[in-house]
């Protein structure tokens, strides 16, 4: 690539773009498969830089040489350098990421061995032990553990997106034409390029179900040859070695992660149950009829405590909340 692009490639890892720069740099990128390829390999040099600093001094002395006289040669030093020893300390650049993007395109050595070096970094893990938790992935992809969830990946993902996970997400994945993002659940893998999804697998049993919110996943069952694409509002669900397709119609199936809910004619104690799991609380019921009562309603992003608040006033209860939860009394 010629100087410009390369300073443009710079710019665009360095968060330098205003927005119609960038809209306008990943179109002509995307349309050339061999530039998208190779601004994959810079973004993975990147971000296994900034995760991991101590990485920039592994280099040799010619490894420096070899960058200088590059950055030299396309005129991204600002003042002369000094040599000390046997290796030169590069000035200021123009554009702090242009090290990375010569790192990636003129230094394969380098580049290579760091990522055989990250390698051995070990897994990020990170556990919902109480309530939901929200997990940001080495790509910009969001996860939205339920409780009790857990969720393994790498510091950088690197060859791969792929993550392994115990117990139910909520997957924002961001768009990558050539790296698919992969989740592994029980035996379940589910593959997408960009979309967002739900996976669950409860501890009571080893079936695993996917929601397909926006876009498609590929979900399949590992070592049976089986797998179906789902598309937006379907469920893909494990029952025992097969897999079976079906419309969502429960508005209220990631309701646990939108605290949406909408309820009609809905028995009052299923509501509470909904409402249990998921505000993550315990509802105590002290009201003998509470089962013949029925409720028609939305909530929309409101507290446990503004919900049970207004329920309280449309059947005449009263709400209390006390350590061990919350109690509904006539």
């Amino acid at each position: 690539m010629n100087k410009n692009k390369n300073i443009n490639l710079a710019r665009f890892l360095a968060g330098e773009m205003n927005v119609k720069e960038e809209i306008a740099f990943r179109r002509e990128v995307e349309s050339n498969p061999k530039q998208l390829s190779e601004l994959k390999n810079m973004e993975k040099t990147w971000k296994y830089f900034d995760a991991n600093p101590s990485g920039r001094n592994g280099d040799s002395g010619k490894a420096w040489n070899k960058l200088y006289k590059r950055l030299e040669e396309d005129g991204l030093l600002e003042n002369p350098s000094v040599v000390t020893g046997t290796r030169r300390v590069l000035p200021a650049l123009r554009v702090a990421a242009s090290i990375l993007v010569i790192l990636a395109l003129g230094i394969p050595a380098l580049y290579f061995g760091v990522i055989r070096n990250n390698n051995s970094e070990p897994l990020s893990n990170s556990y919902a032990e109480k309530g939901s938790l929200t997990v940001d992935l080495p790509d910009g992809s969001r996860v939205y553990l339920n409780e009790g969830a857990e969720i393994s990946f790498p510091p950088v993902f690197i060859r791969e997106r792929e993550v392994k996970l115990k117990g139910e997400a909520f997957f924002e994945v961001m768009s990558d034409p050539v790296n698919p993002f992969i989740v592994r659940s029980g035996n379940v893998v589910v593959s997408v390029l960009g979309t967002s999804f739900n996976v669950k697998q409860s501890k009571q049993s080893p079936n695993v179900e996917v929601y397909v919110k926006t876009g498609k996943v590929r979900m399949s069952v590992e070592n049976s040859g089986q797998f179906i694409t789902l598309e937006s509002g379907e469920v893909g669900e494990t029952e025992s070695q097969n897999l079976t397709r079906s419309i969502q119609k429960d508005p209220n199936y990631i309701s646990w992660k939108t605290k949406d809910f909408k309820f009609v004619d809905a028995e009052l104690m299923g509501v509470l149950q909904e409402l249990e799991d998921s505000y993550h609380v315990t509802i105590h019921n002290q009201v003998a009829d509470l089962h013949n009562m029925k409720i028609t309603t939305s909530y929309s992003e409101q507290s446990i405590d503004a919900i049970l608040e207004t329920i309280g006033t449309a059947f005449g209860l009263t709400v209390s909340n006390k350590e061990d939860g919350y109690y509904l009394t006539n």
